[in-house]
C-alpha cells in the first residue's frame, strides 16, 4: 500500500543545491519527454533519482528495500515513493510535494507488491490505463532498471496496454549537459585531487608501498573534498598487469625506476572530479620523460580539437594521430568520457563514436600507455594521465589539472 503523506518540513534544510536547479532539470526532461511522445517517465536508479531531486541515501545497495521510485508525468508534478521511514529522508534533501509513503517495505511480500502499486501510480498520473511510459534502457551509456528481474517483469505486465519506450536518451540529453552549480562542484573535486598529489610529492618516503600510497591519498581527498571513491593505483611490480583497481593488496613494493599510475576520485555534492597522473618513482630517464611528454602532448591535443560541432571519435582520432606521431602507440579503445554523478558517463571518447560535442559538457580527455615485459609479464609501466574540460560555445576551458612538469616521487 502507499500512503500520500504531507510534508512536515517546507524546505529541505540540506539540499544540495537551490530549488531553481531542481526545477530546472525537471523542466528539461519534461520537454524530452514531450518531444518523445511520453505520458510517464519512471526511474529507479539511484544516480537518475539524485539528479532530479536531490535524493541520497546509503541504502541502495542492498536489495531488501527499494529505496526510492521516482515518476515524472509530463504534464504533473513529480512524485517520490519511497520506504515508510525514508520520508525524512525525501523531505530533508528533496523539494518533492507529492510523497508516497510505502508501508512495511522489509516485509517481502510487500517488496515484491511494489512494482504493482508503481504501475497503479503510473496509470493515476496518466488517466489512463494506456499510453507511453518511458524506462531506463537504451543503447546509450548503459541505462538500466537495478531491480530484480521478475520485479521489472512483474512492472510491465501490470500495464499490459502501455507502450514501454527506452529514455535513455532523453535522460542523457539532460544529464550531459552541465549547469553552472554541477561545474562548480566537479572544479572543486578536481582541485581535491590536485592538492593531494601535491602533498604526496612532498610527504612520499621510501619504503611506502603501493597501498601506503592508496591510503594516503584517500585520506587527503576526505580532508578536501565530501566523499570519495577508491582510488586506482597501480605501480610496476604487480605479479599481474591489473588495471583500474584500488590499492588494497599488501605488500606491492615501490622501488627506483619503477612507474606509478594513480588517479584520485574524489566527490563534491556527489560529482567526480580527477586529474590522473603516473609519476616515475625517482629520476626519470631521458626515455620515460619523452614517452611522458608524448603521452601529455596527446592529451593536449585532445582538448584542443574538443569543441561543439565535432564527434568524440574525431578526438580519439587526433589522440591516436599524436601518439603514433611520436612513435607511441594507445593502449586503450577509449580516450575520455562524459563526467558527472558518475565517474564514466556518455558521450564516450572511443574508436568510431558518432557523438557530437555540445556546450555545457564536462568531459574526461586521457589517453594511456602501457608497457609489459615479455608474454605480459612485469615490470609494467604504464604512461599517460587524464584532465576534464569544461565545453564552451567556441572550444573548451581546462578544469583545474595537476603540473605535467612534476613527473617523479621520491626525489
Amino acid at each position: 500500500m502507499l500512503n500520500k503523506v504531507e510534508r512536515l518540513c517546507d524546505q529541505p534544510p540540506y539540499a544540495d543545491f537551490p530549488r531553481p536547479e531542481y526545477e530546472h532539470r525537471i523542466q528539461r526532461i519534461k520537454e524530452e519527454m514531450a518531444d518523445a511522445n511520453l505520458d510517464v517517465l519512471v526511474m529507479w536508479d539511484e544516480l537518475n533519482i539524485r539528479y532530479f531531486t536531490g535524493f541520497y541515501s546509503n541504502h541502495w545497495p542492498p536489495i531488501t528495500v527499494c529505496p526510492a521510485v521516482l515518476l515524472i508525468a509530463v504534464d504533473q508534478e513529480p512524485v517520490m515513493v519511497v520506504p515508510d521511514f525514508f520520508q525524512g529522508v525525501v523531505e530533508g534533501y528533496t523539494f518533492i510535494k507529492d510523497i508516497r509513503c510505502h508501508n512495511e517495505p522489509h516485509v517481502t511480500s510487500h517488496l515484491r507488491e511494489l512494482p504493482k502499486l508503481v504501475a497503479g501510480l503510473t496509470k493515476e498520473l496518466m488517466g489512463s490505463s494506456s499510453g507511453r511510459v518511458g524506462i531506463e534502457g537504451g543503447l546509450t551509456g548503459g541505462m538500466t532498471v537495478p531491480r530484480p528481474i521478475n520485479d521489472i517483469d512483474e512492472f510491465r505486465g501490470s500495464l499490459p496496454d502501455v507502450e514501454f519506450v527506452y529514455a535513455a536518451d532523453q535522460i542523457w540529453n539532460v544529464r550531459m549537459i552541465k549547469s553552472n552549480m554541477e561545474v562548480d562542484a566537479i572544479r572543486l573535486a578536481c582541485e581535491a585531487s590536485i592538492k593531494s598529489f601535491h602533498d604526496l610529492v612532498a610527504d612520499f618516503e621510501w619504503g611506502w608501498d603501493e597501498k601506503d600510497v592508496g591510503l594516503y591519498i584517500r585520506k587527503k581527498l576526505l580532508e578536501y573534498a565530501d566523499d570519495c571513491k577508491p582510488n586506482l593505483c597501480m605501480g610496476s611490480r604487480r605479479q599481474v598487469f591489473m588495471a583500474d583497481i584500488p590499492a588494497w593488496d599488501d605488500g606491492i613494493p615501490l622501488m627506483p625506476g619503477d612507474r606509478l599510475v594513480l588517479e584520485p576520485l574524489p566527490e563534491v555534492k556527489g560529482y567526480w572530479g580527477s586529474s590522473g597522473r603516473t609519476f616515475q618513482l625517482g629520476p626519470p630517464t631521458d626515455a620515460s620523460l619523452q614517452k611522458a611528454q608524448i603521452l601529455d602532448r596527446g592529451r593536449q591535443v585532445a582538448a584542443d580539437v574538443t569543441k561543439p560541432g565535432v564527434t568524440t571519435g574525431e578526438i580519439m582520432d587526433a589522440i591516436i594521430d599524436t601518439l603514433t606521431e611520436g612513435g607511441l602507440h594507445c593502449s586503450l579503445d577509449q580516450g575520455g568520457h562524459g563526467v558527472g554523478l558518475c565517474g564514466q558517463e556518455p558521450p564516450a571518447i572511443a574508436l568510431g563514436e558518432k557523438y557530437v560535442v555540445k556546450p555545457g559538457m564536462v568531459l574526461a580527455v586521457e589517453c594511456w600507455m602501457f608497457e609489459t615485459g615479455d608474454n605480459f609479464q612485469p615490470p609494467f609501466n604504464v604512461y599517460g594521465g587524464e584532465d576534464y574540460v569544461y565545453v564552451t560555445e567556441d572550444g573548451c576551458d581546462l578544469f583545474p589539472a595537476f603540473p605535467t612538469d612534476i613527473v617523479s616521487l621520491g626525489v
